[in-house]
């Protein structure tokens, strides 16, 4: 990984632990498959930022799955993707069952993603590319974590000392090339105009040793090509009110070792506030307040991994129960996630398709296909088991002490419609209507005519598929039930995935796609004490 993509050994031990987590785990999640059937063909599609852990996942899940897989790794990655093709061989997985195939990302590439044999996509990559393999095949299966503007809240209640420690290594690990990196904190007006607060901040930068991954003493590492146009702007440029308390410098005549750098002064709704990039810059924008500042940091396209540095348990509360992330951090770093103990994957522009979160009870279920409803009785008892037992708790598998990982669901941001015609029966129509019910789910059907097998109290949008399309910004994301051509590729250039799978006979499998996966995790102590007080409550569904 060192020799490969520039990482350095603190970045690239843990990674392979990572994999190995990811191989125990989803061997585990192949308990109960009832009628259902593996997808096929799966291609694997990981980015080059994490080699080894994130195609590690992907291939070992499609596999429990019970799927053939074909491993494409990232073009700047091909190595280490190959160490791995080789370990997995190794390790008994027939060559036949599992495929390397590195290609370039033009017209092979493409030919690959699109190829009629392929039956599921696992893109760990941007949500550009997302869309562009959409743009490719509209109908594609595909899972996809994506982008993420990820902003750490230091409140006027922080620890200046620590949060600055968890800052840098959020925003500069990998030389900010991690989806989960912090490229944003949006600081308390009372901690921004303290001295000891940019003191500190500009100290742990600069003391920060830029060089080759393979060194020892490197703490940044190169970045992976010549900095591409959101990075080079974010490298280069400084907007209207904006500083460099950190002016980044490139180290090396190639401009892939770079002094990291920090740029202050920051406002709402600026490019830096917006935008995300990959490498090593960190905006800082002040706030008036912590109402103000939880408000900007939802203000994103994105909701991949989110940040909060208070010791006051109330406004602790408060931003648990109103971030808008699927992964979340209380007095801690925002990268990092483990398996199983912070499954991993986002909101909005963060995660595209019909996913769930990587190393999470959810994933390995996504890769199979699963009977359809015929019995809305049945599918009702299982789902109401599923609820009381998981879906409106707040659960805490790994048991730590200096730790809490809560792993909850929550609402979507806006409604879930429905696409319904003439296909749909009293039977979907009664699960659905009892889906609503259990789960408290938004659920909103269209129709392009009146469907008769409508009974419940669910009200129907007549409209066509343009008129659909052309409210989509007040849509969380939409479920496909009808025969007609979804228009899978104009909705998501607003944002909005769309999930062409029937509801399923198991409530416990089609009970989480009406929700968000949430994982929140908490530094549980103070210097090593762990009796610092209350722990704030996570809150599931049900608690709220």
């Amino acid at each position: 990984m060192a020799r490969d993509g520039g990482k350095t050994v603190s970045e690239a031990d843990p990674e392979v632990s990572e994999g190995i987590d990811f191989a125990r785990f989803y061997s585990s999640c192949h308990d109960d498959f009832a009628d259902s059937a593996p997808l096929g063909v799966v291609l694997v599609v990981p980015p080059w930022n994490f080699p080894y852990a994130i195609p590690t996942g992907g291939v070992c899940a499609a596999l429990s799955a019970g799927n053939v897989v074909i491993l494409k790794p990232a073009p700047e990655a091909v190595a280490t993707a190959y160490e791995l093709a080789q370990h997995l061989w190794a390790g008994g997985v027939p060559r036949d069952v599992l495929q390397f195939m590195p290609t370039r990302d033009d017209d092979t590439g493409r030919r690959l993603v699109t190829h009629e044999g392929v039956d599921g996509v696992i893109l760990t990559g941007s949500f550009d590319t997302a869309r562009l393999f959409t743009s490719w095949k509209p109908d594609i299966n595909l899972l996809a974590e994506t982008s993420g503007k990820n902003a750490i809240v230091i409140s006027s209640y922080a620890d200046i000392d620590l949060a600055v420690k968890d800052l840098v290594q959020s925003a500069f690990g990998h030389a900010g090339q991690k989806c989960s990196a912090a490229s944003l904190a949006i600081v308390d007006q009372t901690i921004y105009e303290n001295p000891a607060f940019f003191r500190q901040l500009s100290d742990a930068v600069q003391s920060l040793v830029v060089g080759p991954g393979y060194e020892l003493a490197t703490t940044v590492g190169p970045i992976i090509r010549g900095a591409e146009p959101m990075l080079a702007r974010a490298l280069e440029q400084l907007d209207p009110g904006e500083s460099w308390l950190v002016q980044p410098e490139a180290l090396d005549e190639a401009r892939l070792q770079w002094r990291p750098g920090v740029k202050i002064g920051v406002k709402p709704g600026s490019w830096s506030h917006q935008h995300e990039w990959f490498g090593p810059v960190l905006a800082v924008m002040p706030a008036p307040d912590f109402a103000t500042a939880l408000g900007w940091q939802n203000d994103v396209p994105f909701g991949l991994t989110a940040g909060l540095q208070s010791l006051d348990e109330a406004e602790c509360q408060n931003w648990i129960d109103h971030v808008e992330a699927g992964n979340v951090y209380l007095n801690r770093g925002v990268t990092g996630a483990v398996v199983n103990r912070q499954p991993f994957g986002g909101w909005k522009r963060s995660s595209v398709g019909p996913t769930a979160k990587a190393g999470g009870s959810n994933y390995v279920n996504c890769l199979r296909r699963w009977p359809r409803v015929t019995d809305a009785g049945a599918a009702l008892s299982e789902l109401t088991t599923w609820w009381q037992k998981i879906g409106s708790q707040a659960l805490d598998e790994s048991g730590l002490s200096v730790e809490v990982n809560v792993q909850r669901y929550r609402h979507t941001l806006a409604p879930i419609v429905v696409r319904i015609d003439d296909t749909y029966d009293t039977v979907q129509d009664q699960f659905l209507s009892s889906i609503a019910r259990v789960t408290g789910a938004r659920i909103n059907l269209s129709a392009s005519r009146d469907v008769k097998s409508v009974t419940t109290l669910m009200s129907v949008t007549l409209e066509s598929v343009d008129e659909l399309h052309s409210r989509s910004s007040g849509i969380g994301k939409v479920r496909w039930l009808s025969g007609e051509t979804a228009p899978v590729e104009a909705l998501l250039s607003h944002g909005v995935s769309t999930d062409r799978r029937p509801l399923a006979q198991s409530g416990a499998i089609e009970g989480p796609r009406w929700l968000l996966e949430q994982s929140v995790a908490m530094t549980w102590h103070r210097y090593g004490n762990v009796n610092a007080g209350p722990k704030p409550r996570g809150g599931g569904l049900g608690e709220d």
